[in-house]
């Protein structure tokens, strides 16, 4: 590819398939064969921080960009692709498509995780369900608009079908029989990742993963507690006690209880530092914890050290990693529990409700065997029998099928070497 006066036309590709095809490896060779073109290429996983990866970038380093890649784009909103083709507009001064990168490549399976407070770019507003959303009106569904119609403009598909991280092992279908043991307990000291749809269940994990990894390395635990307050009347000690077992969610940023081991995995569930990779999903281990030195704490025993009224939220000890941050990696060894994000009481017990389609897709599609899958709770048939994304979803599918094998024709037809 040679730079030429004239604006060259534009290439929009989409390159998909399913989980451990090896799109990855795809991202990795193009990169590397850019790597000598300095500053030619720029790419970034679509996490809805986008726009503002393109924010910090001066309009000189994007006047020379030549290709574009965009991994994960089933997570790509629909209003997050039309303010970067907005901003690639600016600072490319140009009216034209991402303001006229010659190449511009979208990257994933939209079989996987769906954007958050967004809507996919496969589908056109006229087909996506909008009662009870107020955060989206007339302007923001012109911007869906205009965003879908740019997603139409990637008619050159490639679709992966060779399965390359599960080649050996075909038998998923046999996950209770393989996979489920009564009482099994999880073992932490392995460095198993635990996927799990449910908070409740992630605040627990969370807790005894910490412990487990206090006792296999012989190191002291720091017990912060948060800071509580109640508008009316002092609490029971009943209802302090309950407290005690407030995990973190949408509404509250901090669990009652953080747990600290020096030397913990922990991952970072906010994009932070997207140039130092300190985005979300991003694997570390915890080295240190700054003390409050109003609140020194209280030494328990040998072994334990109590901190009240905690008021700091903490990047969380992780040995286990909720689904979406599962996206594009490759599990050896997990423990998985393929249940919904909501419960349903039913006869006095709460009952999990079916587990989203897409979520079963990545947690299953992310190992390479069955050896390495340890399931949390006993399989249930209507999780997996019948357990299809909507008609449309399928529909959008079936039209990048088709593409592809225009694509692969056009490709085959071609002579090469003129």
């Amino acid at each position: 590819m040679r730079r030429d006066d004239n604006e060259p036309p534009q290439l929009c590709q989409f390159i998909g398939g399913e989980g451990g095809t090896g799109k990855s490896r795809v991202i990795a060779a193009i990169a590397e064969l850019f790597v000598r073109r300095a500053g030619d290429l720029d790419g970034f996983a679509s996490s809805g921080s986008a726009a503002l990866r393109i924010d910090g970038q001066t309009k000189m380093d994007w006047q020379e960009k030549q290709v574009l890649v965009i991994d994960e784009v089933s997570m790509l909103g629909a209003r997050t692709l039309h303010a970067v083709n907005e901003q690639l507009c600016r600072l490319r001064e140009s009216a034209r498509d991402f303001g006229g990168i010659p190449i511009v490549i979208f990257c994933g399976d939209f079989y996987q995780f769906r954007p958050v407070q967004e809507r996919s770019i496969l589908l056109p507003s006229a087909s996506t369900t909008w009662e009870g959303d107020n955060g989206f009106g007339i302007e923001q569904r012109r911007q869906h608009d205009t965003a879908h119609v740019l997603w139409r403009k990637f008619t050159t598909v490639v679709l992966l079908d060779e399965q390359i991280r599960a080649a050996q092992d075909p038998r998923l279908q046999y996950l209770n029989s393989h996979c489920y043991q009564e009482g099994r307990r999880i073992p932490w000291e392995s460095g198993i990742t635990v996927v799990t749809p449910l908070n409740r269940n992630r605040w627990n994990l969370n807790i005894e993963a910490a412990l487990a990894f206090r006792k296999q390395w012989q190191r002291q635990v720091r017990i912060f507690v948060s800071e509580h307050r109640w508008k009316d009347n002092e609490p029971t000690e009943e209802e302090a006690i309950m407290m005690l077992g407030q995990g973190d969610d949408s509404t509250i940023p901090v669990p009652a209880i953080f747990m600290f081991v020096p030397g913990m995995p922990v991952v970072v569930n906010k994009n932070t530092h997207q140039g130092l990779k300190l985005g979300n999903g991003a694997s570390y281990t915890a080295q240190h914890v700054i003390l409050d030195k109003a609140h020194p704490g209280h030494q328990i025993d040998a072994d334990t050290v109590l901190h009240l009224a905690r008021r700091q939220g903490y990047c969380w000890g992780q040995k286990r990693r909720e689904t979406s941050a599962s996206l594009g990696r490759t599990l050896d060894l997990v423990a998985l529990e393929l249940r919904g994000t909501r419960t349903t009481n039913i006869d006095g017990q709460a009952v999990p409700s079916q587990c989203d389609p897409y979520s079963l897709y990545v947690q299953l599609s992310r190992c390479r065997t069955l050896d390495g899958i340890m399931l949390l709770s006993r399989a249930r048939e209507h999780d997996l029998i019948g357990n299809t994304v909507p008609a449309e979803m399928a529909q959008a599918e079936l039209r990048l099928e088709q593409l592809s094998e225009e694509t692969l024709k056009g490709a085959e037809s071609r002579d090469w070497l003129e």
